[in-house]
């Protein structure tokens, strides 16, 4: 059996009295079963004021996360707020493990991590929690690879730190007490937990009908579509004039059929090469298959209220995590905190949860191999 405790507070100048209430929520000496971990998701001021390595030392458990744009908790929802999720078990086995910093390559300090992170569990783990930062030198893929490669293919959920900085360089990942924008962390659980997945971006009424395909890319970056540049397709469908792009947002969303298997999984037109190639927030192989996507706000919130709905018909559940793409916040215009409140009204007191938007998304996908998958233009959810 696992339960689960939410926790929320916008006191941010005071760390003792934001400690003080987090506490107070959570009862950890009354509610704290045999093995303890906790989800944090919370505004960048709060990832630096000391507070999460405050409460390490008064939780005595392990602690990981990131920073967010927005968050939801039943105890309340905003924008610069800090949130927690204690998930507390006597038959499940969780321990935490960050890595060394990433900066000179993936491969070892995933090593190191998960073997760390094995330590104490008699048995392979059936769930990876993910906290993952947002570097532009990798692919959000490239993570999903190395942990899938060191864990055997270990569910893996989890996000990419985001902020609301124009450069994001206020989004850091949380482990304990350290704060950081270079490492990794994970929770790993094994024992009585069996996790379900699901994930969701545009309904059919949002995609554009034109297949097309990737002809020429290199990792992240498109070249050629239909054996034309990158450019010239984006004007035939109408979204470039003059080698420039017409849309206002940021990104601009591809729905690829991921391995020409029929798996929606979405990509974000992130920017411009200086050579007119596009950078997108995942690897977007060659010959992949895709459809545009267009983003309405009605479409994200009935997405992510039709999510939870299907979640909440799932019987025995005790914790929920969601994560939704920044890029989702993009329809909402003015009212960015209707996801936020939506959520929170939906699940009201039903089942804790904690909810904050992500840099990217890291979810199985629903196919034979419940395949680790990296998404964008996505709410994805983990209930167990």
């Amino acid at each position: 059996m696992i339960k689960s405790y939410s926790a929320f507070t916008n006191e941010i100048d005071n760390v003792e009295l934001a400690v003080s209430e987090i506490l107070e929520q959570l009862e950890p000496e009354k509610n704290c079963l045999k093995s303890t971990v906790a989800v944090v998701l919370c505004y960048h001021e709060f990832a630096t004021n000391g507070i999460v390595a405050e409460l390490y030392k008064k939780l005595k458990f392990p602690i990981i996360g990131t920073t967010t744009t927005a968050i939801s908790t039943n105890r309340g929802f905003g924008q610069l707020d800090f949130s927690i999720l204690m998930i507390t078990s006597d038959d499940v086995v969780f321990t935490a493990a960050c890595s060394p910093s990433l900066e000179n390559g993936l491969e070892k300090p995933f090593e190191q991590m998960y073997k760390n992170a094995l330590s104490g569990h008699a048995e392979t783990p059936k769930l990876i929690l993910s906290a993952a930062p947002l570097m532009l030198k990798y692919a959000g893929d490239n993570y999903v690879d190395a942990l899938n490669k060191v864990s055997g293919g270990v569910p893996n959920f989890g996000t990419l730190a985001i902020d609301n900085t124009v450069n994001y360089l206020d989004s850091y990942v949380v482990f304990n007490d350290k704060v950081g924008r270079d490492f990794y962390g994970i929770i790993a659980a094994s024992g009585n937990i069996n996790p379900k997945f699901i994930y969701a971006s545009f309904s059919p009424e949002y995609i554009f009908s034109q297949t097309a395909t990737i002809t020429k890319s290199d990792g992240n970056i498109v070249k050629e579509v239909n054996g034309c540049s990158i450019l010239k397709y984006m004007e035939k469908m109408g979204l470039a004039e003059n080698g420039k792009i017409k849309d206002v947002l940021h990104s601009i969303p591809f729905i690829l059929d991921y391995g020409g298997e029929g798996v929606p999984v979405s990509r974000v037109l992130l920017s411009w090469s200086e050579d007119g190639h596009g950078i997108c927030g995942g690897l977007i192989p060659e010959g992949t298959k895709f459809n545009l996507g267009m983003w309405d706000k009605k479409d994200v919130l009935g997405t992510t209220v039709r999510t939870i709905e299907n979640i909440l018909q799932t019987e025995n559940i005790s914790t929920l995590i969601l994560h939704s793409c920044l890029a989702r916040s993009y329809a909402l215009g003015t009212e960015i905190l209707s996801e936020t409140e939506i959520v929170n009204k939906t699940i009201d007191k039903r089942i804790p949860y904690i909810f904050g938007y992500s840099g990217g998304e890291v979810c199985p996908v629903r196919n034979a191999a419940n395949a680790n998958s990296f998404h964008n233009n996505t709410v994805i959810a983990c209930v167990f």
